[in-house]
């Protein structure tokens, strides 16, 4: 039943896929399904190649890159693996632009692993650029295909991407994370979001003098000179500037109580502050220690 994808294929014997034998064009053949191929495996076979070097990756069914010959995932990381195709004996990458789902679970189901996950913008976001073509852009799918090469395309090579544009596909289950850290240390990119809720500006200097920042409502579990990673929201806030050593006075508007802790992670001594006031000067309020984490929450 189904389509006939092949016909007049003549194989040389060293192809690692039988897609790279030479063959007639996809779909066009005068056979019936009474001609349908048979193959009998016999013997030892060819031994299975030696697991490439590194740590292994959920998304490529645990190895740190999977490859069948004209697909191919490569520079795994947990959040996804580049999507590789070969076209003319030369490997390339694949645009992101209008990448679905349904394309992914296509690369998937050709290399024999289950699931199907987009990760946009894989090169760029994740430092992982492909070098050499981009082959494919504009992929559709219809999701029956036998390989992504099959699916409608603008055409080989025909794209104005560059290789921040690299798609990237995640084979399997797609992971499930708990907070913002847990995906920055799996290698995820999370993108910069919008401040929401009242905000404390915070001064490098007593009496409102030096460098200052604004800190959003949020947890803040571990202060950097930076930025400020407010894990709760799972964004950044980037307006922060004030270095936490240095954190020495702060207005804070009414409704507003601000926490401080000396140590990461909401740790060590602590100082609350509740809106509105004008912290002149911590140390005058018996604070002597840094701070290294902020809660900051309405009341």
């Amino acid at each position: 039943k189904g389509m006939i994808w092949l016909s007049n294929v003549g194989c040389k014997g060293d192809e690692t896929n039988v897609e790279w034998c030479p063959h007639s064009p996809w779909g066009r053949h005068d056979c019936d399904h009474e001609m349908d191929a048979g193959v009998c495996c016999i013997g030892k076979g060819k031994p299975a190649g030696e697991k490439a070097p590194g740590p292994s990756y959920a998304c490529a069914g645990g190895e740190n890159k999977v490859d069948n010959g004209s697909t191919r995932l490569v520079g795994c990381k947990n959040a996804g693996c580049r999507l590789e195709v070969r076209h003319n004996d030369e490997w390339g990458t694949v645009c992101d632009g209008g990448f679905t789902e349904k394309n992914a679970k296509v690369v998937c189901r050709s290399l024999g692993l289950p699931g199907g996950f987009v990760v946009k913008r894989y090169g760029g976001n994740y430092n992982m650029q492909g070098f050499g073509k981009v082959w494919l852009s504009d992929v559709h799918c219809n999701g029956a295909e036998s390989w992504v090469g099959s699916c409608r395309h603008k055409g080989w090579g025909d794209n104005r991407c560059s290789h921040s544009d690299d798609v990237g596909v995640c084979c399997g289950d797609r992971p499930q994370y708990g907070s913002v850290r847990e995906m920055r240390t799996a290698g995820i990119h999370v993108p910069p979001c919008q401040p929401k809720g009242a905000s404390v500006r915070f001064f490098e200097a007593c009496n409102h003098r030096g460098r200052r920042g604004d800190l959003y409502q949020g947890e803040y579990p571990k202060l950097s000179a930076a930025s400020c990673d407010n894990d709760s929201e799972q964004c950044r806030v980037d307006s922060c500037s004030v270095p936490p050593g240095a954190l020495s006075s702060m207005s804070i508007p009414a409704g507003v109580r601000v926490t401080l802790f000396s140590q990461y992670f909401f740790g060590g001594s602590t100082r609350a502050f509740t809106g509105p006031v004008d912290v002149r000067c911590l140390v005058s309020y018996g604070w002597n220690d840094r701070a290294r984490s902020v809660k900051i929450e309405t009341v």
